[in-house]
């Protein structure tokens, strides 16, 4: 039996934060099992031993993320040179693995001292980094070739290698993690190859492990970035099981992804048996069959080659795919992998839940007759990089015999948008969805009927599946009302805020009314503005004269520092309306990143903002509200100079940037290196600016700013009478929810 000594089991235990269902009562969330192995030894008075002390090298999250944050940023430019950004990724992973898995030669790199510290010898300590890396993988039957990708890099300096491998020794699973989703960002992946999202691997690895599990086999027959298997050992050690003899196996595609998987999971501890693959394991006979007591399968969602079903129809015991389809073809492969008493979770296309296709129906109508299939989760969209399909996760059971119910659960409604184009589950999100079906199979074996969750989740029996000719959509057998499951109080409340709300806008909308009134009897400022030529004492700058002209940050810096916890917006193009901006909800950074790396893209009130890419439209005026926000990617911020001699005002400035004229300008001068056009800071900088006197300006702006006052009061009002309406239907016709569910009225409906 091997041993450790206590530090490194703590060190180990504190990155694991304990998920909320597995906390103990008085256990605050953000608990992990170091903190919990602590109160323990204090409590037997084993604690007194130095190898008890607390991990000084322990990383949670937050930690981890500033930390690749710093790794990330300008030193990786000046690290991997004329390298690629997965070249750099690569060496941060080397390190990483190196420390944890080989440390004499982690301890060499760490004294590494040449009499001549030049980008020469920064070279040759690369090679040496790749060479050990890739002595360590082949000792542990993992796939080398790390050195390739180490000899692209072309540091610019030692010094600046060597500050990367220190900061390295702080590199932990979480850390790798963090690593991965760089790696995947930046390596031109295919759909087919692009990892699962964090949230969804968690949830299907939560959904397989109980708490009794031992002595388990866990494969993945197509391994991706090895991120679900990662997450089916995490949930082995979180069920409370850190000791279960475990037995891993996976088979990928990708070469690169596959030495990654197999880092990633020597950093938890894990010697996984990984193997090189096609997309289409049924096509490749002579490969040795591999069972395991838990499968979890994100497929390549009908790849291309890799449809030609050449098993003979006889091994195809549910019924064979059809033509050009392979997701029934992974279903039955899992199925025909998985020991007695195995279980599996496999995302799928929606579309495979009630295809048309006679041959797909009929094999659901096997996995339903046979007993095969336990529950259908299905998941919203936009949950992946770079594609909005909806999936479902299909929970399977090596069938001992035929089951006569399925859990349909509808989670299509759940996540917050975390960008303009991808969706995240919450914490909350997946421990409800776990929580549904954890109740379901307790109840399933306590012979106890089973109520589902109300607008979440319910039973199906045969009947009932065989009624709706075997679809498999839980939209078909969860009841959802038009009330979202809103009682009369929450209705009627709801109602009253409303009709306040209407009130208070009708009352803006009369003030700005009235305001315009007074505006148009004083319009004759109009002739100077049809004359601005015949007025010679209205002079012409540049607007790089008058204002300092600012382009938001890259886009990858607001992803390294943009965090679902955050609280200062980021301000996008979206966000632009009616010459002012509306509240973002979508990208946040947290404040120390707002005070530090992004402090010179913060906003300030009488800023201007406009659109520098893509469709260029009116511009914006920041406000008091929105002061210390942050400049978004596509934005360019115009800050008149604030000085003595200060010769433009914001309002003045907003409503002649708001000309179409000048849109036009802006547009004409936009350099296309693709389909859509960028003005740069130098060509806006030389826009011509006519100047009124200064209180010419004063007044043009303050009539302007009127009219959209009144523009925004307007469309405020007419929302404010669509809530209203909406909350009066909803109280009206409650009682016509009914027209909404589905027709099964069998028990497991919920309550």
């Amino acid at each position: 039996m091997e041993c450790f000594p206590l530090s490194q089991v703590i060190a180990f235990l504190d990155r694991r934060v304990i998920p909320p269902r597995f906390l103990a009562e008085r256990e605050p969330r953000g608990t992990s099992y170091g903190d919990r192995a602590r109160r323990r030894l204090d409590a037997t008075g084993l604690r007194r031993h130095k190898d008890a002390a607390p991990a000084v090298h322990s990383r949670n999250a937050q930690e981890s993320e500033r930390l690749v944050a710093e790794l990330m940023g300008p030193l990786a430019e000046r690290v991997r040179g004329a390298g690629v950004k997965t070249d750099y990724v690569n060496l941060l992973a080397s390190l990483a693995f190196l420390r944890a898995c080989a440390p004499a030669a982690w301890a060499g790199l760490l004294r590494a001292a040449p009499p001549r510290r030049s980008p020469e010898e920064a070279r040759r300590l690369l090679r040496r980094v790749g060479d050990a890396a890739d002595e360590a993988l082949r000792s542990l039957g993992i796939l080398p070739g790390l050195g390739r990708s180490l000899d692209r890099l072309r540091p610019g300096s030692y010094a600046d290698l060597q500050h990367v491998i220190r900061l390295s020794n702080d590199l932990g699973p979480e850390a790798f993690r963090l690593l991965l989703e760089q790696y995947e960002e930046h390596a031109g992946l295919t759909s087919s190859e692009f990892f699962t999202p964090r949230a969804v691997t968690r949830m299907m690895a939560e959904l397989l492990v109980r708490e009794e599990d031992e002595r388990l086999t866990i494969c993945d027959p197509y391994m991706r970035g090895g991120e679900l298997l990662t997450s089916a050992v995490e949930a082995v050690r979180d069920a409370g099981c850190p000791a279960a003899p475990l037995t891993v196996c996976g088979t990928g595609s990708h070469e690169e992804t596959l030495r990654l998987a197999g880092m990633h999971l020597m950093l938890h501890g894990v010697r996984a048996r990984l193997h090189i693959g096609s997309g289409a394991p049924w096509n490749e006979p002579g490969r040795p069959s591999v069972t395991a007591d838990r499968i979890l399968l994100n497929p390549p969602f009908n790849a291309r080659g890799s449809a030609l079903h050449t098993k003979a129809s006889g091994q195809w015991p549910y019924g064979p795919p059809p033509p050009g389809s392979d997701h029934f073809a992974w279903v039955q492969d899992v199925l025909g992998k998985l020991n007695p008493g195995g279980r599996a979770a496999v995302l799928m296309p929606n579309n495979a839940l009630s295809s048309d296709s006679r041959q797909e129906r009929g094999i659901r109508r096997n996995l339903v007759e046979r007993g095969a299939l336990e529950c259908i989760i299905t998941l919203p969209a936009k949950l992946f990089r770079d594609t909005a399909i909806p999936v479902s996760v299909w929970l399977l059971r090596h069938a001992p015999g035929r089951s006569r119910q399925i859990l349909f659960v509808d989670a299509r409604q759940m996540g917050v948008m975390e960008s303009r184009t991808r969706r995240l589950l919450t914490e909350d999100d997946t421990s409800a969805v776990v929580r549904a079906v954890e109740s379901w199979q307790l109840d399933r074996e306590r012979s106890v009927a089973h109520a589902g969750t109300t607008g979440l989740s319910a039973t199906a029996e045969l009947d009932d599946v065989r009624d709706r000719d075997y679809s498999l959509n839980p939209a078909d057998y969860v009841a959802q009302t038009v009330s979202a499951g809103r009682d009369a109080d929450e209705l009627q409340t709801e109602l009253e805020d409303s009709a306040d709300m209407l009130r208070s806008a009708r009352q803006v909308m009369l003030v700005a009314d009235r305001q315009m009134t007074k505006v148009q009897r004083e319009l004759d400022f109009v002739h100077g503005l049809t004359g601005v030529r015949e007025l010679t004492h209205w002079e012409e700058r540049p607007l790089g004269a008058l204002c300092e002209v600012q382009a938001g940050p890259s886009p990858s810096l607001i992803k390294r520092t943009r965090s679902t916890d955050g609280n200062v917006p980021v301000v996008q193009p979206t966000h632009l309306r009616d010459r002012r901006i509306v509240v973002p909800d979508q990208v946040m950074v947290r404040h120390e990143h707002a005070e530090g790396t992004l402090r010179k893209y913060r906003v300030t009130a009488g800023d201007i903002l406009c659109v520098r890419t893509g469709t260029t439209g009116p511009s914006a005026l920041v406000e008091a509200p929105q002061e210390g926000w942050i400049l978004g990617s596509n934005l360019l911020r115009i800050r008149p100079l604030d000085d003595p001699a200060r010769e433009v005002l914001p309002d003045y400035l907003l409503a002649f940037l708001s000309l179409p004229a000048i849109e036009e300008w802006i547009r004409t001068r936009s350099t296309a290196t693709t389909a859509i056009g960028s003005i740069s800071v130098a060509s806006l900088r030389q826009l011509p600016v006519p100047l009124p006197t200064w209180d010419e300006q004063r007044r043009i702006g303050d009539q302007f700013r009127s009219y959209d006052q009144q523009i925004v009061a307007h469309r405020d009002f007419a929302q404010a009478v669509e809530r209203s309406r909406t909350a009066l239907a909803e109280c009206v016709m409650r009682q016509a929810a009914s027209v909404v569910r589905p027709k099964t009225t069998r028990k497991g409906q919920g309550s």
